[in-house]
C-alpha cells in the first residue's frame, strides 16, 4: 500500500500543474469581465437592459490575435486542429458582438487548460507506469527469493496502458469532455449574470465556484487514472514473470470503500484481471493495489500498513489479516 501512496504523492505535482492552468484561465476571464464592468457599469452594477445593449455591440474580433499567440504553445494535435479551424473561420475575421467574443475567449481558455492537462498527465502516467512495473518486479524477486532476467517494459505496452479506455473513455477524451462542460458552465454563469443584472462581485464568486468544480473533476481524474496506470503496470510485471495469480489488497483505514473491503485478499487469475471488477480502481479515488500470489505462504512473515482509527497513526499488522478482521478489531472503537 505504501507504493500506491507514493504514486499518488508523485501525482501531486501533476495536480498542481493542472490547478495552475485553471487558476490562470480564471484570472484571464476575470480580467475580461472587469474590463466590461469598469467601462460600462456604475458602482459595480449593470442594468440588465443596458447590459444587453452593451453585449450586443459589434466589435472587431479580438480573438484572431489571441489565437495566433496561443497556437504555437499548444502541443495536443486535436486541440491544434480545433484552434486552426477556429482561426480560419470567417467569423474570426469579422466583427462580432461583445458577448460572442467573451464566449469565444472562454472556450479558448478551456482548450488551453485541456492542453496543459493532457501534457502533464501523460508525462505523469508514463512515470507511474514505469515505476510500478519495475518496483513490482523487484518485489517479485524478493518474494521468490531468486533473481531472474526480465524484459524492460516496451514503449508500445506503456502506450497501450495509457491509451486504454478502461472506464469507457480514454483519459484525454475525458479531459476534452470535462473542459467542454466547464466552458459551457462558465458561459452560462457569465451570460446569465450580465442579463440578470448580477454585480461583478457575485459574478466573480459564481465563476470561482464553477472553476472549483472543474478543478475537482480534474483532480479526481488524475487520482483515479494514477491508480489504474500503476495496477495495469503491475499486471504486466506478473505476466512477464509468469505469475498466474494476484491478490487484491485494499487500504486499511476507515475511508476504504465497501467494494474494496469486500475484495481485500481475494485471489484472481492474472489473465482475467479487469479494472472495476477484480482489479483496482474499483471506483473514483480508489487507492487499492495488488500483490503477486505465490500460494498459501504468500503473506507468511509479512506485515501490511494500516491506519489505527483510534490514534490516527499508521501501524503494521499481519499481512494475513483481511479488512473484515481489521475493522472488527479496531473499527468498533473508533
Amino acid at each position: 500500500m505504501e507504493r500506491m501512496a507514493e504514486y499518488h504523492r508523485s501525482a501531486d505535482s501533476t495536480v498542481r500543474t493542472v490547478t495552475n492552468a485553471y487558476d490562470k484561465a480564471q484570472k484571464d476571464i476575470e480580467i475580461e469581465i472587469n474590463k466590461i464592468f469598469r467601462t460600462f457599469s456604475k458602482n459595480g452594477q449593470l442594468d440588465p437592459t443596458e447590459a444587453r445593449k452593451i453585449l450586443n455591440q459589434r466589435i472587431p474580433n479580438p480573438l484572431l490575435k489571441m489565437a495566433k499567440k496561443t497556437y504555437p504553445k499548444i502541443k495536443d494535435e486535436k486541440i491544434r486542429r480545433w484552434l486552426l479551424t477556429r482561426m480560419n473561420a470567417p467569423a474570426y475575421r469579422a466583427r462580432i458582438t461583445r458577448l460572442e467574443a467573451l464566449k469565444e475567449q472562454i472556450y479558448l481558455q478551456s482548450k488551453v487548460i485541456a492542453d496543459v492537462e493532457i501534457q502533464a498527465t501523460t508525462k505523469g502516467y508514463m512515470k507511474t507506469t514505469n515505476e510500478a512495473y519495475y518496483r513490482t518486479m523487484y518485489d517479485i524477486h524478493r518474494g521468490l527469493g531468486v533473481g531472474f532476467e526480465f524484459a524492460s517494459l516496451p514503449n508500445q505496452v506503456i502506450e497501450t496502458i495509457i491509451k486504454n479506455p478502461w472506464s469507457g473513455k480514454q483519459f484525454s477524451e475525458r479531459i476534452w469532455a470535462n473542459t467542454e462542460q466547464l466552458a459551457d458552465n462558465i458561459t452560462e454563469v457569465i451570460t446569465a449574470g450580465f442579463m440578470n443584472g448580477v454585480g461583478i462581485h457575485k459574478m466573480v464568486l459564481d465563476l470561482s465556484e464553477r472553476m472549483n468544480v472543474g478543478r475537482h473533476v480534474a483532480n479526481r481524474l488524475v487520482r483515479t487514472e494514477t491508480t489504474y496506470m500503476a495496477n495495469a503496470a503491475e499486471m504486466e510485471s506478473y505476466l512477464e514473470a509468469e505469475i498466474d495469480e494476484y491478490m487484491f489488497i485494499a487500504t486499511m483505514d476507515l475511508r476504504t470503500s465497501t467494494k474494496c473491503q469486500q475484495q481485500d485478499k481475494k485471489v484472481y487469475k492474472t489473465k482475467d484481471a479487469k479494472p472495476g471488477v477484480n482489479m483496482p480502481p474499483m471506483h473514483t479515488y480508489c487507492r487499492s493495489t495488488t500483490r503477486a500470489f505465490f500460494g498459501p505462504d504468500t503473506l507468511k512473515n509479512i506485515q501490511r500498513r494500516a491506519r489505527n482509527p483510534i490514534t490516527g497513526k499508521n501501524e503494521l499488522v499481519p499481512a494475513s489479516m483481511a479488512y473484515p478482521e481489521w475493522i472488527e478489531k479496531y473499527g468498533q472503537a473508533a
